[in-house]
């Protein structure tokens, strides 16, 4: 996996590294100071109120080549020192864009230098030699600013790393006993695995890595007539965790035999529940015993269920709480535009002094008067272009494209669009900002900043409610649909679209406004405070606080406990049975609450979220992210490498500990809407991001933390380490969409963004018995999400599975047996659809060896119970109501948890009735009380 590349062999000793970096600093700076103020800028770019002085400027044309030996020193230098410490594939080509945009200023300025010299420090205004040196100047000035931000930012980098990494630091670093697995390879420059030659599919091999899964242990169970035994519980948000309640209060001897409990999204939510309902962490609450049944723990009547059943309602269930989970969404999106366009006040400021003192193109305080661009930068402008042209006629010698001229070329080109930016773009934008504040008055720039916000959060609110449109016509009559009345007042999905599109794109010109009324200041003292106490709030909001602080994660997270996260306590005062709530201050971490109590059998409970990788061809067009799996004992997925979760936890900072306990992974497994969706991602998405109304969080990439810590190993000082806050970039990284393999933090979402059932993870650990108890909400007329699992198990593990019947298991298909019947057009014949596993060879599992697969789905059977088949009739949404809909009532509630409770029985009576598939396993029974690890 590219990673951060290996270790440096040229990075100089702590002292040195430093006494360079701060010598860059020095000189750039100082370099800097000393050209803005320099005469030759008069005579670079003439003006009638900056006349030039012939004998000034040749002196400071023969000082020119000490000048240009002081910066260009420093750019070299902070440049070394960014190649020192930036170690991603982006990170280097910046640095080698620092060092060509060096060498062109540098360049640039010595001919610069030399023409003036030669003629003797006059220039005529329209002459061919006039026009070369302000080419000469705007494509010096353009390049210094690149090199001089890369150079500057390198160099303080490095500084950091001097002191953070201190070789007391690095020296405990490296003595850390991390456990880990490296990643699967995923692309051609990825370090290579040791692999079978024998082994046909060698991705397929290596998509089974999974830490402690032992195929021959697997194998040699099936042999014995023992199957490994596998649950999932899909996602659709409280509806999945409801069916999942009823189900596994009915399977609960089948689910105490098995080895793993996988949830996804809302199936989380309850596997979540029995988790922490069965944990021996942390301290009982006092006044009572906590106690840990596992044959009755959440089953119906029980106190902990009650409290489920009071709370399903988990967002809001009262007018008070839905306000503030509204003012949650107002306050995220207040603080993420004030960090998103406090640059753009930031940058314009600077971009306006900079013009003030090197007007590469005039700026006119009369907005009528456009800023029209010297001639001499659209020369500069060709003369770029055209060496990128060249140096891209050279690079198609290269047969990899990996070679220095595919590099220049890139690089000039870069340079050529820089030019015409700060020649024709910038002050364009400038001079439109300045038109529209002439033509409005300050009421009307101030009612557009507020009504721009206002329209934000109205679309936010309504990209996330227009997955429950359906609830809002049910709560609310005026905005059902009507028979003489074929529109809706709720959007459609176009005017949606229409909705959210007409938002971002007012953002994006409110940010490009901004930046150009900043750009209008030129510099003047009143501005320059006011941006720099903007970027003081920036840097507090953007550096300081964790920007998943802004998002609605960790409401999401609280109110997920708040429902689910609960103990059984039985009072001492009176003996009585109670459901405890679990303190918001007690960290629930993954290593130490992820596990049930000793002698408490129960599987292992892996938590199936997904990790986001995007812009590098690492997924398959369309899926965009890869399994990332959290549990006790490891955290990762094959193509991210894994890490075990106690080791995770020890060398995070605590705010992201704070998303490695059972109801962070609970909340980031349920994920549903965030900025990076994969193969679920939408048009809404950049909205949620900059709005603020995201859920999903950043956490540490389990392949960085391997080269982490072998970097700290081999004494390599300067490589970076795991932030211990998740600052600005990520939230710009967010907006953009950026989500590279090689970075320090993965972004973790939904479980449904890769598998909403959680199929292909039980297939990874070989599983020959799965029960997969499927609410996912599918539409007629097939079981969509149940074939997309299967479709991406083949792909991904070479896993085929022949399904028995499965047309039996579609709304509808008992139409035949049930003539007259209210809801025939709605009835399956059964809800369970069986079939066959098949793994391949590079499962590692002996020839011969097949596993079962039970699929019951959340559909309407004639055998369900009348009370069952009359709320369905008085409620045409059921058992398909919206994944939006997260404010379950009791009618809701009920009906799923007693839904799920008829799928487990019908997944019981269709077992009992056919034959096993393979060897006949023990009865559950039989192994319902082994211990966990008798059970691995």
């Amino acid at each position: 996996m590219s990673v951060p590349g290996p270790v440096r062999r040229d990075v100089p000793s702590r002292p040195v590294a430093a006494g360079l970096a701060l010598a860059a600093v020095v000189l750039t700076v100082a370099g800097g100071w000393w050209h803005t103020g320099s005469p030759l800028i008069a005579v670079e770019f003439p003006t009638p109120s900056r006349p030039a002085d012939a004998g000034a400027v040749t002196s400071a044309a023969a000082w020119g080549y000490a000048l240009v030996a002081c910066y260009g020193l420093g750019l070299y230098l902070g440049t070394a020192a960014a190649g020192w410490v930036w170690r991603t594939p982006p990170a280097r080509a910046a640095v080698r864009f620092g060092l060509t945009a060096t060498g062109v200023a540098v360049v640039s300025h010595l001919i610069e230098n030399t023409l003036l010299l030669v003629a003797g420090g006059e220039l005529p205004g329209d002459s061919a030699l006039a026009h070369s040196v302000t080419a000469l100047a705007v494509a010096k000035y353009s390049a210094v600013v690149p090199a001089a931000l890369i150079a500057v930012t390198g160099a303080a980098v490095l500084v950091w790393r001097c002191v953070a990494h201190s070789a007391t630091t690095t020296q405990h670093r490296a003595e850390l006993v991390l456990d880990t697995v490296p990643p699967r390879p995923i692309a051609p420059d990825d370090p290579p695995l040791p692999v079978d030659p024998d082994v046909r599919a060698t991705r397929w091999r290596q998509a089974y890595t999974v830490p402690d899964a032992r195929p021959d242990l697997v194998s040699q169970r099936w042999h014995d007539g023992e199957h490994t035994t596998g649950f999932c519980l899909s996602g659709g948000g409280i509806r999945a965790a409801s069916v999942a309640l009823g189900a596994l209060r009915t399977l609960r001897e089948e689910l105490l035999s098995a080895r793993y409990l996988v949830s996804v999204s809302g199936g989380g939510f309850t596997a979540g529940a029995l988790q922490l309902a069965l944990t021996g962490a942390g301290s009982p609450p006092p006044g009572g015993t906590v106690e840990r049944d596992p044959e009755t723990v959440f089953t119906a009547g029980t106190a902990e269920f009650n409290h489920i059943r009071r709370h399903s309602s988990y967002l809001a269930d009262s007018p008070g709480e839905v306000l503030a989970a509204l003012g949650r969404i107002a306050r995220g999106l207040v603080l993420s535009l004030a960090v998103l366009f406090g640059p753009a006040l930031v940058l314009g400021v600077a971009a306006g002094w900079l013009y003030q003192r090197v007007p590469l193109t005039s700026l006119s305080s009369d907005p009528i008067a456009y800023p029209t661009p010297r001639f001499g930068a659209a020369v500069a402008v060709v003369v770029l272009a055209l060496c990128a042209f060249l140096f891209g006629m050279l690079a198609q010698r290269d047969p990899h494209g990996r070679g220095p001229a595919t590099r220049l070329a890139t690089d000039f080109a870069i340079l050529a669009w820089i030019v015409a930016g700060v020649a024709v773009v910038v002050p364009a934008l400038a001079w439109a900002s300045a038109w529209l504040l002439s033509h409005t008055d300050r009421a009307v720039d101030v009612g557009a900043s507020v009504g721009a916000l206002v329209l934000t959060y109205l679309s936010a609110v309504s990209a996330m409610a227009w997955r429950n449109r359906a609830r809002l016509r049910r709560r609310f009559g005026f905005l059902r649909r009507s028979a003489d009345k074929p529109t809706a007042v709720v959007p459609d999905g176009l005017t949606q679209r229409l909705l959210v599109i007409v938002t971002t794109g007012v953002l994006a010109l409110l940010w490009l406004l901004l930046l150009g009324a900043a750009v209008m200041t030129e510099g003047r003292a009143d501005a320059l405070w006011t941006a720099a106490a903007t970027l003081v709030v920036v840097v507090v909001l953007g550096g300081v606080f964790d920007v998943t602080s802004l998002s609605l994660h960790p409401f999401y997270r609280e109110r997920v406990a708040r429902a689910f996260a609960v103990r059984v306590l039985r009072r001492h005062s009176d003996g009585q049975k109670v459901a405890v709530p679990y303190d918001p201050a007690e960290g629930t971490t993954l290593s130490a609450y992820g596990v049930a109590a000793d002698g408490v059998p129960f599987p292992e409970v892996v938590f199936a979220a997904a990790a986001n990788l995007k812009g590098e061809h690492r997924t398959p067009p369309g899926l965009g992210a890869v399994s990332f799996t959290m549990s006790a004992k490891w955290t990762g997925g094959p193509d991210v490498g894994w890490v075990r979760t106690d080791d995770l936890e020890r060398i995070s900072g605590e705010r992201i500990r704070r998303d490695l306990t059972v109801q962070g992974a609970v909340a980031l497994s349920g994920a549903a809407f965030a900025s990076a969706m994969g193969r679920l991602s939408r048009w809404f998405q950049v909205l949620l991001a900059v709005s603020g109304a995201r859920l999903g969080a950043w956490l540490p990439n389990p392949g960085f933390v391997r080269q982490a810590r072998e970097a700290a190993r081999r004494g390599d000082w300067a490589y970076p380490w795991l932030p211990k806050v998740r600052r600005l970039p990520y939230l710009v990284r967010e907006v953009f969409g950026s989500h590279p393999h090689h970075d320090r933090l993965l972004h973790v979402s939904d479980g449904a963004h890769y598998d909403n059932l959680g199929l292909v993870e039980l297939f990874r650990r070989r599983c020959t018995r799965i029960y997969c108890i499927d609410a996912s909400n599918d539409q007629p007329p097939s079981a969509r999400t149940l074939a997309e699992a299967l479709e991406l198990a083949r792909e991904e593990l070479g896993v085929r599975v022949e399904l028995h019947e499965p047309w039996r298991a579609d709304a509808g298909s008992a139409r035949p047996e049930l003539s007259g019947h209210p809801l025939a057009d709605r009835m399956a014949v059964s809800p369970v659809i069986t079939g066959t596993v098949h793994y391949p060879p590079e499962s590692g599992l002996d020839e011969g060896v097949t596993g079962e697969l039970i699929v019951v789905r959340g559909v309407l059977w004639p055998e369900v119970p009348y009370a069952l088949q009359a709320y369905a009739l008085h409620h045409p949404q059921f058992p398909n109501d919206s994944t939006g809909d997260q404010w379950f009532d009791h009618g809701e509630f009920a009906s799923y948890t007693e839904l799920g409770a008829r799928m487990g029985e019908a997944v019981r009576a269709r077992t009992t009735a056919r034959s096993p598939v393979g060897n006949p396993p023990t009865p559950p029974a039989a192994t319902a009380r082994r211990s966990p690890a008798e059970r691995n």
